[in-house]
């Protein structure tokens, strides 16, 4: 019986160590350098064996997406349990979204296909992101109860707004530290919220 429950959990060390390994490759090299010999040649495996766990790169980067969303779906589900207030709650989801992107960068390139990181399946279509969204649509109605057509442009607005300071942040690393993006990032993220009101 211990053998046979080892096996699945030898399996599922395998493959997460497999997925492990994908980012570590895209951290230090970008999502370019990362392929399925390369990451096969890193755990010292060879390349059918790891096909045995995911099909293609495609299906892998899908993977660690859906791994970024719900993540995220787990931490703003925390936000909404420690606060009550709609307004803090939907600044402290803002600042998890920046905390994930600056812990985490190679899995939020996945999640939006960023740096190379081309994932062909649709961000769009995914249940994990879905989730996401419908927690930010949730906070922001129950502090302005609005049509839905009206939460989902103001969605559309706060999205725009943290991804593109995300964005911004990511690409301008060189030229400015992160502490102060980060400052620029609550102060607008603060103002934002304030403003919805």
């Amino acid at each position: 019986m211990e053998i046979i429950e080892r096996k699945p959990r030898s399996r599922e060390h395998t493959r997460n160590g497999i997925m492990v390994t994908a980012k570590d490759i895209a951290r230090r090299e970008g999502w370019q350098a990362v392929s399925i010999r390369k990451i096969a040649d890193a755990i010292e495996y060879s390349a059918p064996i790891v096909y045995e766990y995911f099909d293609s790169k495609d299906i892998l980067l899908n993977e660690i997406r859906e791994e970024g969303f719900r993540h995220l779906h787990l931490e703003y589900d925390r936000i909404l349990k420690l606060y009550r207030d709609p307004e803090k709650r939907l600044y402290e989801i803002s600042l998890i979204q920046w905390e994930f992107s600056r812990h985490h960068p190679e899995i939020y390139q996945v999640m939006y296909n960023l740096d190379g990181a081309n994932c062909t399946m649709p961000v769009y279509q995914s249940d994990e992101m879905q989730a996401v969204t419908d927690v930010v649509c949730e906070t922001i109605f129950s502090f302005i109860p609005k049509s839905k057509d009206s939460i989902q442009r103001l969605y559309f607005e706060w999205w725009s707004v943290s991804h593109g300071m995300i964005m911004l942040a990511m690409m301008l690393k060189d030229q400015q530290p992160m502490d102060k993006s980060a400052q620029i990032y609550c102060e607008t993220m603060r103002r934002f919220v304030r403003g919805l009101r």
